[in-house]
């Protein structure tokens, strides 16, 4: 984790005619994954600057079917998000607050492993087999123009509080899926591809950090940081089912709307190592996923973090 920093005047402020680039890699681990983001910064004068941000986030798990006790379902995911804002420009720059502007776009790309069985009962009254193996393979594609806007406080070098807010209002969709069931469904497998339109994804960060103090009552290079997460969005798509004709069971493909919604608390201690600071902290996620008016599937779960970053204002 290495953050690039030049002709910085102090740990505290910088100058935007000297400080050119900034760089930063943070690793959240989860029980069953984790989340890793990096950045890198442009400023091209005092009033414009560009950015591009990658996360990617890994996760494996293993879990049973909703109302199937007898059941696994091995699920491994890989997803990879760019955040690319080549233009953001600065409406006020001083020494106690700085605001942006910012446009660009959004890409996302999702691939999604899904293996296992079930033992379903119900199938042996009709005279199926009730043990069977299920596979899914889902990947997705997201891309559309976003919107970026943000404001930093200082209070002389106790405080510093930035708050940051970005929405896709629009977004272009591509699916494929491919689904089998055996030997349940063995006469066919479903084999989705769609392209469809998502509106919006919104992403909200506040960040506060405080300097902890020296025995003379004044700010040491030591500080505490606090941060909310949350991001949220709604898509629309074609999701894979079966029904049962009195014969047997046979795909079919309903209009879901899918609305997602992930809460992030952090704390952290934020260790001076020379020109950069060592982040070492806790957080939890609350997530939940909602399909049309059904009721919402929430997980929580705690994560490990560590970072490397350099405060700029």
């Amino acid at each position: 984790m290495i953050p690039v920093r030049a002709n910085a005047k102090d740990n505290y402020a910088y100058d935007l005619n000297t400080e050119i680039f900034s760089f930063f890699l943070t690793n959240k681990i989860m029980n069953d994954g984790s989340i890793q983001e990096g950045g890198l910064g442009i400023n091209y004068s005092d009033a414009f600057s560009g950015e591009l941000r990658i996360r990617h986030t890994k996760t494996e798990m293993n879990e049973e079917f909703g109302g199937l006790e007898d059941s696994l379902n091995a699920a491994s995911s890989d997803i990879y998000e760019v955040f690319f804002l080549p233009l953001k420009y600065h409406l006020i720059n001083t020494q106690s607050v700085k605001t942006w502007l910012g446009i660009g776009g959004y890409y996302y790309d999702e691939k999604l492993n899904e293996k296992g069985f079930f033992n379903m009962p119900e199938l042996g009254n009709i005279g199926l087999e009730p043990v069977n193996s299920y596979k899914n393979e889902f990947s997705m594609r997201t891309l559309g123009p976003i919107l970026d806007a943000g404001v930093t406080y200082r209070d002389s070098n106790w405080v510093n509080v930035t708050l940051s807010v970005g929405v896709v209002p629009i977004f272009a969709t591509w699916t494929k899926q491919k689904t089998s069931i055996v030997p349940l469904m063995s006469h066919d497998s479903a084999d989705n591809s769609q392209n469809h339109w998502g509106s919006p994804y919104l992403y909200c960060d506040l960040n506060w950090m405080l300097s902890l103090p020296k025995l003379n009552a004044t700010p040491s290079d030591w500080k505490i940081a606090l941060s909310i997460l949350f991001d949220y969005s709604r898509l629309q798509f074609k999701d894979s089912d079966f029904t049962y004709d009195s014969t047997r069971f046979n795909w079919y493909f309903p209009e879901r709307e899918v609305v997602t919604r992930s809460f992030k608390l952090e704390a952290a201690l934020l260790i001076p190592l020379g020109e950069m600071y060592l982040q070492i902290g806790l957080g939890r996620i609350f997530d939940s996923i909602k399909v049309d008016s059904g009721a919402a599937i929430r997980s929580d779960k705690n994560y490990f973090n560590i970072a490397a970053r350099v405060i700029q204002f």
